[in-house]
């Protein structure tokens, strides 16, 4: 139990996870039956069979809980405090605090305590969960695992922008199948480029750096095309078939887990930014992705300090009107929020800028709305 919390504390903090609950539960129902009916087909066998079919509904949908509570989290946990609020002034309840001589704003610490908690569970399904159930979040419908991916070509700043391709990654086995490596002129004479039928990622040990080893290369290997520089980062292996590309470009950033940030841990994210291979433009995406992870539940407290006194106003017509107020201008502030983002991601500000200014703006408006509150 949370020490030095009254029972009316108590009593609303277990109001707001309960309220929290039900919406999420509703939110996530609906969004599972729309999906499934407009997608029922992938569900079912290549030749239209129903076998299994329930359990692979379960697994798919069992899996996106935690894909839907990240994207839909922070919004409830606003949405709960505001119906809460709503509902203690439709019930009179917050009358007798208000008489007894209490400030309004001391129901701000159940609720804020509320979202901490809640924001907190948040945070532990993005570090812990969402990493763990990357590849089983990028199942298709249907099918019972992520085998194989598309790959999404990358180039390798630490390698004089090296261009890697290939057909398919086979994540299993973190393999590249029909790799090319496009060796820029800074590691060969002239352009050239190495294919092979796969190519596996080499983590980084004490015997070799990281790096990958291409398998059964497609056609001769001139290692006298190679510059100095490609001579130290390029080691042909003993069978002539082989070779070894030492290189910063990690098996995951090949396909759709390298760019889908929600699901990398801020770790993974810290050494993506960090990784000498990693783009200027990916590099914003990531330091953007970051530092809005970091303002994140600081922009949930500040929605809950201004909902307050917008819900519960000193002059009011209603608590319709207090009501439909409260959400025009928390759905403004979340329209500018987004807005800052956007603009973030296309390079007109600072990553860091586009996500620490709507947390200035909305706690600077969270102490201009607290006149308003009833006393």
């Amino acid at each position: 139990m949370i020490p030095s919390l009254t029972t009316f504390d108590r009593y609303i903090l277990k109001r707001v996870v309960h309220t929290f609950a039900v919406f999420f539960v509703a939110t996530y129902g609906l969004y599972m039956v729309i999906d499934l009916f407009s997608n029922v087909d992938a569900f079912l066998g290549e030749d239209g069979s129903q076998a299994d079919v329930g359990l692979s509904i379960l697994r798919y949908y069992s899996y996106r809980v935690a894909e839907f509570l990240q994207m839909t989290g922070s919004i409830l946990i606003v949405i709960s405090c505001v119906t809460v609020l709503g509902l203690l002034e439709k019930h009179s309840e917050s009358h007798p605090i208000l008489a007894a001589g209490v400030p309004a704003f001391r129901l701000l610490r159940p609720l804020v305590i509320g979202g901490i908690l809640l924001n907190m569970a948040l945070v532990a399904n993005q570090e812990l969960i969402m990493p763990r159930i990357a590849v089983e979040l990028q199942t298709p419908r249907g099918s019972q695992s992520a085998e194989t991916q598309k790959v999404e070509p990358v180039y390798d700043y630490s390698n004089c922008m090296m261009h890697i391709d290939g057909d398919q990654v086979v994540i299993e086995e973190r393999r590249l199948d029909n790799a090319t490596f496009d060796l820029p002129s800074e590691l060969a004479n002239e352009s050239y480029a190495l294919k092979c039928e796969s190519a596996v990622y080499m983590p980084k040990t004490d015997k070799h750096p990281a790096g990958w080893l291409l398998r059964n290369l497609t056609g001769l290997f001139d290692a006298e095309m190679l510059t100095e520089a490609g001579r130290k980062r390029i080691v042909p292996r003993s069978n002539g078939k082989d070779l070894f590309i030492v290189s910063d470009v990690s098996f995951d950033q090949l396909y759709n887990r390298g760019r889908n940030l929600k699901l990398l841990s801020s770790m993974q994210l810290v050494e993506r930014i960090r990784n000498p291979s990693t783009g200027v433009m990916p590099m914003q995406r990531q330091s953007l992705a970051l530092h809005s992870r970091l303002t994140r539940p600081m922009l949930c407290l500040f929605s809950i300090a201004i909902a307050l006194p917008l819900v519960m106003r000193r002059e009011s017509v209603s608590l319709i009107m207090n009501m439909a107020i409260c959400a025009f201008v928390l759905g403004a502030f979340y329209i500018f929020t987004e807005g800052c983002l956007a603009m973030g991601d296309a390079r007109f500000i600072r990553p860091d800028l586009a996500a620490w200014i709507p947390v200035m703006t909305m706690g600077s408006a969270s102490v201009w709305t607290s006149g308003y509150v009833q006393t």
